[in-house]
């Protein structure tokens, strides 16, 4: 993770779903997808693939697919994990792994 201004690529923001899902599922990320508004609430991570994920909206039980994890600029946990701290707003950076 850099250090200026908290920015990830997508790719690691790909490793960081997996290190939750496996290690913390206790653990609910909230996003904002390019052009949109963030997600109302926290979801847990239910799936990841070579390109995305899948989420679980955890106050309704609606799943939602992200389809390219390069769509998100921005993500927040609700509880700290590794190096990353609880609501604060980390900016992504699209890779071109993902593309």
């Amino acid at each position: 993770m850099e250090e200026n201004g908290h920015k990830i690529s997508s790719v690691e923001l790909k490793r960081l779903l997996i290190d939750l899902k496996e290690k913390r599922p206790d653990i609910c990320i909230r996003l904002r997808l390019i052009g949109e508004m963030w997600y109302s609430n926290f979801m847990s991570i239910t799936a990841v693939s070579e390109k995305g994920a899948t989420l679980k909206d955890e106050t309704d039980g609606k799943m939602i697919p992200i389809t390219n994890l390069n769509n998100v600029m921005q993500f927040e946990l609700e509880t700290q994990f590794q190096n990353y701290q609880p609501h604060y707003h980390y900016q992504v950076m699209a890779s071109v792994d993902l593309l």
